[in-house]
């Protein structure tokens, strides 16, 4: 009997490994050796691939449903192909062309911007497509401006360095003219501009607190309106997802046993929303873009264990600005899901700072 050195019998392990999984993607069906012996390992018996097989069942990669038939990837097969899928990450010139067409096409108000990607990943991944964007709160105030809508009714315009353009309106307590608010515009630009808005805030309520007057009232006034600001995003969706009927479909009949849960996390959101800011703050620290999967039980929420999430962070100038990704089956192709966020999420990124660069231009030439 013909002994294997070591790292040839590890190397034939994890090439029919892959196979299983890549066939289970393909057909959702549970594989034999039979299968594995006919489609790419000609010259090793059924036997030795069933001896095979029967090994990686014991070490957790493998599942058998039936003792008769054939076997099925758990997590972690699903996570042993996910990291060697990392190393080779690939994507077909069509869907690039389709994504950078789209891209082309965007508007430059951003949260248009993040709702069509959302509806891009969602329709090139036949899953559920999500963007969750960062807290205005810790983003950095290019410009704050108002306009008049009345005597006593103002439009506040944020722009962040960023690129998230927010409006709010706002009711005040006494009637202002045109040329007092350009004053107020150029005092409240001048105190917050480069600050995140929460240490706006805190610039400003010490301000107040020292009693440093400016004559006009401006400083309790910005402090009100930023305030009420951080009250009114407080309120507003930070998540977006689109797909949830493909997502439906591309379920498994044993997986569907547990859909009634997973609707209710997907739809409440807010549970969803918590554990996806806490995977972007944990990608906030990476300096590379990196894309992270979470496969079935490695997910925080139980409801989640017969899914995959892939993600990755949007940063703009080393700032994150949002988390993008994909929640699909776990037999999902791992390979195309991965280069797919990876892909969208650098279009997504050069788009906001191709925006950014315009409308710094557009600024200069307003104040020249």
């Amino acid at each position: 009997m013909r002994i294997l050195k070591p790292e040839i019998a590890k190397e034939r392990e994890e090439k029919i490994l892959r196979m299983v999984i890549q066939e289970y993607v393909e057909t959702r069906k549970p594989v034999g050796s039979e299968l594995v012996a006919q489609k790419g390992l000609p010259g090793v018996s059924s036997a030795t691939i069933r001896n095979t097989m029967k090994k990686l069942e014991e070490e957790g990669y493998l599942y058998q449903p039936h003792a008769s038939g054939g076997r099925i990837p758990t997590d972690k097969a699903y996570r042993f192909y996910v990291d060697y899928l990392s190393k080779i990450q690939k994507i077909a010139v069509k869907e690039r062309e389709r994504i950078e067409s789209e891209y082309k096409q965007s508007s430059a108000e951003i949260n248009r911007v993040m709702a069509q990607t959302c509806r891009m990943l969602s329709m090139m991944s036949h899953s559920a497509g999500f963007v969750l964007r960062s807290s205005v709160q810790d983003l950095s105030v290019q410009r704050l401006d108002f306009i008049p809508l009345g005597p006593y009714n103002i439009l506040a315009i944020l722009v962040t360095e960023e690129g998230v353009i927010k409006h709010w309106p706002f009711r005040i307590n006494r009637a202002v003219s045109p040329a007092w608010l350009m004053m107020f515009n150029h005092f409240i630009n001048e105190q917050i501009s480069g600050l995140t808005l929460k240490d706006a805030q805190q610039v400003l309520w010490e301000s107040l607190q020292r009693g440093a007057a400016d004559g006009e009232g401006f400083t309790e006034l910005a402090c009100n309106i930023l305030s009420e600001m951080s009250s009114k995003q407080r309120r507003e969706e930070r998540l977006y997802i689109d797909g949830m009927s493909q997502l439906v479909e591309t379920m498994t009949e044993e997986e569907h046993g547990h859909l009634g849960q997973m609707m209710r996390v997907m739809e409440e959101r807010d549970r969803l929303a918590a554990l996806l800011n806490e995977k972007m703050q944990q990608l906030e620290a990476e300096s590379a873009n990196k894309i992270d999967v979470s496969i079935g039980s490695e997910n925080e929420l139980s409801e989640l264990k017969d899914l995959s999430i892939i993600s990755s962070a949007c940063k703009v100038g080393g700032k994150t600005i949002g988390l993008i990704g994909i929640v699909g089956p776990k037999h999902m192709e791992y390979n195309r899901m991965m280069s797919l966020v990876n892909f969208i999420g650098e279009m997504l990124g050069t788009t906001i700072r191709n925006w950014q660069v315009s409308l710094d231009l557009k600024q200069r030439s307003e104040d020249e």
